[in-house]
């Protein structure tokens, strides 16, 4: 089983951009593969994880090198918005210590982080930015190439 988690909140802007990508998903058939919108990261994450065998987690970017709208792909180690939530650890340090505590939890290779460079985290609304909301079309697609790449969501998966 894949879990495909969607993170951040679904009103605060471009924050909003993991949950709004995991509902264009979820409507497709993917055999195998949870769809869940989580809205704190972290030691909260454990729970989605555990018992996959792999993630791929998708969330806001905040990055002044790169534009509003850029869709980055990349290992658990690319600090997303969410996935280091400043009240928490990491999802490094929280993998580390689930490991500990005996739960199954998928390897760090077997997650992948889809980020979207977002422009505004903070304003309360339900709307994208014009730049964000062009970019969910493309973390979909890269979504569904990790899906692939991975094998997950064939039939045989489900089974």
């Amino acid at each position: 089983m894949m879990v495909v988690i969607g993170l951040g909140s679904p009103f605060l802007t471009d924050d909003s951009v993991g949950p709004r990508v995991v509902r264009e998903l979820a409507g497709e058939e993917h055999p195998g593969v949870r769809f869940v919108e989580a809205h704190a990261g972290g030691l909260l994450l454990l729970e989605e994880l555990s018992g996959t065998r792999g993630a791929i987690i998708i969330d806001a970017l905040l990055d002044e090198n790169l534009p509003p709208g850029e869709v980055v792909v990349s290992g658990i180690q690319r600090a997303s918005h969410n996935a280091a939530c400043s009240h928490d650890c990491g999802l490094p340090e929280a993998l580390d210590i689930g490991r500990a505590m005996g739960m199954p939890l998928p390897d760090d290779s077997d997650i992948s982080l889809v980020a979207v460079v977002a422009r505004d985290v903070t304003t309360f609304s339900e709307a994208l930015t014009p730049e964000v909301e062009a970019a969910v079309q493309r973390a979909c697609t890269a979504v569904r190439s990790i899906l692939a790449r991975k094998n997950a969501g064939s039939p045989a998966e489900a089974s």
